[in-house]
């Protein structure tokens, strides 16, 4: 894949309200609080479109993952796929980050339609592995991260997001509703995103996609 950096994932937020955000490019929902060390969640990998407007060499894209920190600061321990329009067709990545670190592609195989389930855990405030399964397959990679910004352990994320390259964020691509259903290890206990995580809306000059939730299921929408 082509679109790979390492300033990709930085978030930017503006509160909304007390249970939402906007973001120029995060879509989702996070858990915040203390003592997370571990988040998985499953998803599909969308059909992607190019959004009116968008020319087939902008390459439109997203990057659907889970990930540990972020949500309030500079730290980031994440894994995923990615999705872009090349030439009007669509390649897929599954990868692994964290943060300052640039994003690292795996071997794994993953195809428009596959669902897949990744496994972001904490090993040290420094380190940790990322396990990501092709359902759909029955195949799997697992990557070992470390040397990154100190984890605080202080949120747990699911997100669809138009990620930067470089210190720009790249032609956000459309996509059908699609839904991560997630839970995450905190302080010892399973917990689910449920009422309790915060929603992020995705918004540059408009909205482009919003994000709702029930139970363990966060639904992210193209709008």
């Amino acid at each position: 894949m082509s679109r790979v950096s390492d300033a990709r994932k930085r978030n930017r937020f503006n509160r909304a309200a007390q249970a939402t955000v906007t973001s120029s490019n995060w879509c989702g929902a996070a858990l915040t609080g203390t003592g997370f060390s571990s988040v998985v969640g499953t998803w599909t990998i969308p059909a992607i479109t190019a959004r009116s407007g968008q020319s087939s060499s902008s390459e439109p894209s997203i990057s659907q993952w889970v990930g540990i920190d972020g949500f309030s600061n500079s730290a980031l321990i994440q894994g995923g796929t990615l999705s872009e329009l090349v030439g009007g067709r669509q390649e897929n990545v599954a990868w692994t980050e964290m943060l300052p670190a640039a994003s690292r592609d795996t071997t794994l195989a993953v195809n428009t339609g596959d669902s897949i389930t990744t496994n972001v855990t904490m090993t040290s405030t420094t380190s940790g592995t990322v396990t990501i399964t092709n359902n759909s397959r029955g195949t799997s990679v697992v990557g070992t991260v470390s040397g990154g910004t100190r984890l605080s352990a202080a949120s747990a994320e699911w997100i669809l997001e138009d990620f930067e390259e470089g210190s720009s964020l790249v032609a956000f691509a459309g996509f059908p509703t699609s839904t991560f259903t997630g839970s995450a290890i905190q302080s010892g206990k399973g917990v689910t995103p449920g009422s309790s995580a915060t929603l992020i809306d995705l918004t540059q000059n408009s909205e482009l996609c919003s994000a709702t939730i029930s139970g363990s299921t966060i639904s992210v929408k193209d709008s």
